[in-house]
């Protein structure tokens, strides 16, 4: 038994759809003993950068001398990245023995009626995985919004954070960013400290007000000054202090500036700060591969964000897009936002039932005047946009690794 076989069972349950709310994930976990107790929990949620600020926070948690655990999902790359320990997808053999117990406890809820969907039965796989293997910390990303997200069956977190709020699952969510950022600041409890990054004036106010309630610190992530790009790293200072970051993207300093701040909340030393900075990796991120950019940009803010990266790291008329996207997604702003970077558009279908045709996608882009044509997979799309000098593959993460694993094989 190995990873295929944890995967296997989570897509078996993916007929249950999305169901907010904490009464079935409660259950479950009282089933388990409920392991969520059992080892300290940093809370992340917001709509965009939540993996960024894991992959920091966890370097940094490493170089401090700790072990920190990470929940990611979706994940990408595979699906044992999505239980990780200092970085590292956690050896099979130990998922497995917390699998066992997980499955088995939901099929006692199933004997009483109650059916937990993909999701929940992944947040109990991590909480009781983490329960076995009792790491110092363990990052906990929350799957959607806050306040019903299963992650939240959780009583005192050591630190909740958010990263940024913007538009994203609004059929759930809101139609606001008030409505966004009220769910999304659900995670803060009691008489806990809370670290934010730079809002939106309606989320900031939302999640202060939240922190005056429960009789929470709050922390703002600082604005990082002195930034100086490079083709391999981008280095910038916070209060005098110096760091470096091997994560490109405009976007990426400030996620490491949240990380930073969490990382001085929790104690942890400059020193040990600036190493976990430096060594942080996580992938798909505006992630360079030769001439290939991959990024997991996949609402308007996110596109934003790539656009801004894209302006200060590339060359104007000289690029092509590779783009997929949900149709759940405002895929018609996305188009918007960055048609103006591309020579050249080549839209496929996302491999998932919730896939965006790619002649509604084409459609979009050349809507905004771009140069825009379907392709029927992703190979088919690499080999007719890679005689621009830029090639930028984005829109959705489902796309990503199957991406990568061709422009490596074609490096080959």
């Amino acid at each position: 038994m190995d990873y295929t076989v944890v995967k296997e069972y989570i897509d078996s349950l993916g007929n249950r759809g999305i169901v907010l709310g904490l009464d079935v994930i409660k259950k479950l976990l009282c089933e388990l003993g409920n392991p969520q107790n059992d080892f300290p929990i940093i809370h992340v949620a917001g709509t965009n950068g939540k993996g960024s600020f894991g992959a920091y926070l966890s370097s940094v948690i490493k170089a401090s001398g700790k072990n920190c655990a990470r929940f990611v999902s979706p994940c990408v790359g595979g699906y044992e990245n999505t239980y990780l320990l200092n970085g590292k997808p956690i050896p099979s053999d130990i998922l497995i023995n917390s699998f066992k117990k997980v499955k088995s406890a939901i099929s006692r809820l199933e004997d009483l009626g109650m059916f937990p969907t993909g999701f929940i039965a992944e947040t109990a796989l991590a909480y009781t995985l983490f329960s076995d293997i009792q790491p110092d910390f363990a990052i906990i990303e929350c799957g959607m919004g806050g306040e019903d997200d299963a992650t939240n069956a959780i009583d005192s977190p050591v630190l909740s954070v958010i990263t940024k709020i913007s538009f994203d699952h609004t059929a759930f969510l809101g139609d606001t960013i008030a409505e966004i950022a009220k769910a999304k600041s659900g995670i803060i409890k009691s008489n806990t400290s809370v670290v934010s990054t730079i809002q939106n004036s309606d989320a900031a106010k939302i999640i202060k007000d939240r922190c005056i309630k429960e009789n929470s610190s709050l922390y703002i992530a600082k604005s990082p000054e002195n930034i100086k790009l490079g083709e391999d790293v981008t280095e910038f200072s916070i209060d005098d202090d110096e760091y470096v970051t091997k994560m490109l993207g405009l976007y990426q300093v400030q996620n490491a500036s949240l990380a930073i701040s969490a990382a001085k909340v929790l104690g942890i030393e400059t020193s040990a700060v600036k190493e976990g900075i430096r060594n942080a990796e996580w992938g798909f991120r505006f992630e360079r591969v030769g001439k290939f950019i991959l990024d997991g940009a996949h609402n308007p803010d996110g596109a934003m964000a790539l656009a801004n990266s894209l302006k200060a790291y590339t060359e104007p008329c000289d690029t092509a897009f590779i783009c997929a996207c949900f149709c759940d997604k405002d895929y018609d702003e996305i188009a918007k936002i960055t048609a103006g970077y591309a020579s050249s558009v080549y839209c496929v279908t996302a491999p998932t039932p919730r896939g965006l045709d790619k002649e509604i996608l084409c459609k979009a882009f050349q809507n905004q005047g771009v140069t825009a044509q379907t392709s029927e997979s992703i190979a088919d799309a690499i080999k007719q946009a890679d005689i621009y000098k830029n090639v930028v593959i984005f829109g959705t993460l489902s796309i990503l690794d199957e991406a990568k694993q061709i422009i490596e094989h074609l490096k080959r």
